[in-house]
């Protein structure tokens, strides 16, 4: 929902990261983020291996971005 809400804006990992701390304050990892876009990929690309929405900017982020294939 994040990248949905800053639409073809890159939001950093940390960005992403700090909203998915839980209730109790645990943290959860790096990984997990990798894996939760990884998944998300999965059901709304066509070609999740070659992503046209859901775009990773090395070093830096993620940005959701219109596609109309």
């Amino acid at each position: 929902l994040l990248l949905l809400e800053h639409k073809n804006q890159t939001i950093t990992r940390e960005q992403i990261l700090e909203k998915l701390w839980d209730v109790d304050g645990n943290y959860v990892n790096d990984n997990t983020l990798t894996t939760l876009v990884k998944r998300l990929r999965q059901k709304v690309e066509d070609y999740p291996q070659m992503p046209k929405m859901l775009l990773t900017v090395r070093g830096f982020g993620y940005k959701a971005v219109d596609y109309e294939g």
